[in-house]
């Protein structure tokens, strides 16, 4: 016959278990996330049964880039809790990092069935949503979580994002200055807001924009680029040469750019130079088009037929500029 089990050695490790999860909570809102992945392991080897630790696990792995894992610890820990609404979160990100978004969609109604009240499931509902095409129900899953949540950043983006691929982009710049409100300095709705004033064709407005977007990170390539589009749209072509130098040599893989330098370059005259900057655009373009076919069809082949569309549809945008 079995001994009973020591309770006193069995509350010794939950305890443990306990303490070494607050430890890797702590490491990781500093950012190490392999010192939390540690924490978070020896945790789980005092107390298996720790449903968070196995959500911080998950959440550290997919910080390093192993999403895979990450929905792996998400599972275990909704074997152990299932109205654990972090697991179903941080899995349904999981999935979207991965291009699982009917995956991701599935795991945010699913938190939404124990919460419906949660604006995270809510906002990641919506990225969902998005990235499927579903551009109209990702802004009313965005509302839904700013209902809940006013001051919720990424809703705000995320709404302005849905808004753009509507093209209604006097509704997405409003978003962005929602945004821009609360957090003066988040460089992303910076960055959406200047493209949207672009497609507004408010071209010294979006300069405006970008010059912002650029005293805070002065080497994004993007903000380079666009700033550089600005300037060639308004005939300030040796300019925008200038700024898309400095685009380009940061990343030379920006095809949209070469296209832009060009034509600025044919503008004034400079023959030799605008075609060596198109033949860097074909060259990418070329690229872009033979990697997107093989993942489209990749995609087919798997059933994922949405996001093969998506594919698809990028491809016809490279082959149509």
């Amino acid at each position: 016959m079995s001994s009973p089990p020591d309770v006193s050695k069995t509350s010794e490790s939950r305890k443990k278990g306990r303490e070494l999860y607050l430890e890797g909570l702590a490491l990781g809102r500093e950012g190490r996330h392999s010192d939390a992945l540690t924490s978070f392991s020896l945790a789980l080897a005092a107390d298996p049964t720790l449903a968070l630790a196995w959500v911080g696990r998950g959440f550290a792995l997919g910080k390093l880039g192993r999403y895979d894992e990450e929905i792996e610890c998400c599972d275990k820990a909704i074997v152990l809790d299932p109205n654990c609404v972090d697991a179903w979160n941080n899995k349904a990100f999981a999935y979207g990092m991965l291009n699982r978004f009917l995956d991701k969609l599935k795991s945010c109604d699913q938190a939404l069935l124990i919460d419906p009240e949660n604006a995270v499931a809510w906002n990641n509902k919506g990225v969902a949503q998005g990235m499927l095409g579903r551009f109209e129900a990702e802004v009313k899953c965005c509302d839904r979580a700013i209902k809940l949540r006013p001051r919720y950043l990424s809703a705000w983006v995320n709404k302005g994002f849905a808004y753009g691929k509507l093209r209604w982009y006097e509704e997405e710049i409003i978003c962005y200055d929602h945004a821009l409100k609360i957090y003066p300095y988040f460089f992303s709705a910076l960055l959406k807001k200047g493209i949207a004033l672009i497609n507004l064709k408010r071209y010294r407005e979006a300069i405006e924009v970008f010059d912002r977007t650029l005293t805070i990170d002065p080497r994004n390539a993007t903000a380079l680029y666009r700033k550089g589009l600005c300037l060639s749209m308004l005939s300030l072509h040796e300019d925008a040469i200038i700024c898309l130098d400095k685009a380009l040599e940061i990343d030379p893989t920006i095809a949209d750019a070469w296209v832009v330098m060009s034509n600025s370059c044919f503008m004034l005259g400079k023959l030799e130079e605008s075609a060596r900057a198109f033949d860097h655009a074909y060259y990418l373009d070329i690229k872009v088009v033979r990697s997107g076919m093989v993942k489209g069809l990749s995609l087919l082949k798997r059933g994922q037929f949405d996001d093969a569309l998506r594919c698809f549809s990028d491809v016809c945008g490279v082959l149509l500029r």
